[in-house]
């Protein structure tokens, strides 16, 4: 798999990744998303356990790497839903993404919720349901 781009800064919670020249072109009107789906490879990463203690933290009991988040995997394959806070160009700052600085990352994919556009007239609302009260009796 060719990576699309990398991690080019971390403070906190907040990250900006870097997507190489040939692929910008894919970027056109993500700005319009909230979310995308960022995979990445686990390249910090050595050897695979099958059973993990979640977060490593040992007094949460064992559990199967697949139902877990753990970086130490068969394939380093990771994937994280951020939130879009800006483009500029090249890079996109994200929220939450838990990959360190350098990492390769391997694709970019919106998350569309229920509702989504792509007019931009109408893009970013939210579909609000109507309150629906149900009386016990």
């Amino acid at each position: 798999m060719t990576p699309i781009g990398k991690v080019v800064s971390v403070e906190d919670d907040i990250s900006v990744i870097e997507v190489l020249p040939e692929y910008v072109e894919g970027l056109y009107r993500i700005e319009l998303l909230k979310e995308l789906d960022v995979l990445f490879v686990f390249d910090h990463s050595q050897g695979f356990d099958l059973h993990v203690h979640p977060r490593g933290d040992a007094n949460i009991p064992l559990t199967g790497v697949f139902g877990t988040r753990s970086p130490r995997r068969p394939n380093r394959i990771g994937l994280t839903r951020v939130r879009l806070l800006e483009r500029k160009g090249d890079r996109l700052k994200v929220k939450g993404l838990d990959a360190f600085l350098d990492t390769p990352v391997l694709d970019i994919k919106g998350v569309m919720s229920k509702g989504f556009s792509w007019d931009p007239a109408e893009c970013r609302k939210t579909v609000k349901r109507p309150v629906v009260r149900r009386v016990h009796k």
